[in-house]
């Protein structure tokens, strides 16, 4: 971890512009193409929504921006985000919220956060949940064009917050809307710009 200098940061007067604001949140909702991600999870029998999970976490750690939490007066840029992510056990209408570590092996990621997700018990382990985290969730069951999240009405709140939906085709390729939610404190367009250039990366690079 990495304590920033406000005082010498780039993005001061923009981060003190929106920490004036009371809810400086927002959401913006982009297009992947996730094609190459439905191939591979299928020759390889592993689950599309895990490796979309590792693909996401492994291009928000490449983007500097989306590791930076605001905690009180300080300003600190952690050296690796960590998943955490809904998931629907087999049978049921409910949904738990699964925390596990990143790893650089997706193979080795997708078969532990199957085996996790199908082990646990609780709704929460709480003992997780800091804000070391990526918050991921999933609506498999439709589509959408525009999303928000839940959460407490704390401006210091700086987790992303990524959701796809039901991915749909066209021209022959299949594609997914994603909406990335964030705090205008820490992230601006132009990074979440850099984080589409890094999934999309990640994605071509599976083949």
């Amino acid at each position: 971890m990495e304590m920033i200098d406000k005082a010498t940061w780039n993005r001061r007067e923009i981060f003190e512009l929106f920490s004036q604001i009371d809810y400086p949140f927002y959401s913006v909702t982009i297009s992947i193409d996730v094609t190459n991600v439905k191939n591979v999870s299928k020759s390889k029998g592993i689950s599309f929504y895990f490796l979309m999970i590792w693909i996401c976490t492994k291009a928000i750690n490449s983007v500097s921006e989306f590791r930076m939490r605001i905690r009180g007066e300080e300003l600190v840029l952690l050296r690796q985000t960590n998943p955490s992510f809904t998931y629907m056990p087999k049978n049921s209408e409910n949904f738990q919220i699964i925390t596990m570590p990143w790893e650089e092996d997706y193979n080795s990621f997708c078969m532990k956060a199957k085996k996790q997700s199908d082990e646990q018990k609780c709704f929460i382990d709480a003992g997780k949940e800091t804000d070391e985290l990526i918050y991921f969730s999933c609506t498999p069951w439709f589509d959408f064009t525009s999303l928000t999240n839940e959460h407490n009405f704390d401006k210091d709140d700086t987790i992303p917050r990524l959701t796809w939906g039901k991915y749909y085709e066209e021209n022959g390729r299949l594609w997914v809307h994603m909406s990335i939610e964030v705090n205008h404190r820490t992230i601006d367009g132009f990074h979440i710009g850099k984080l589409k250039t890094a999934i999309e990366k990640e994605i071509n690079a599976l083949i």
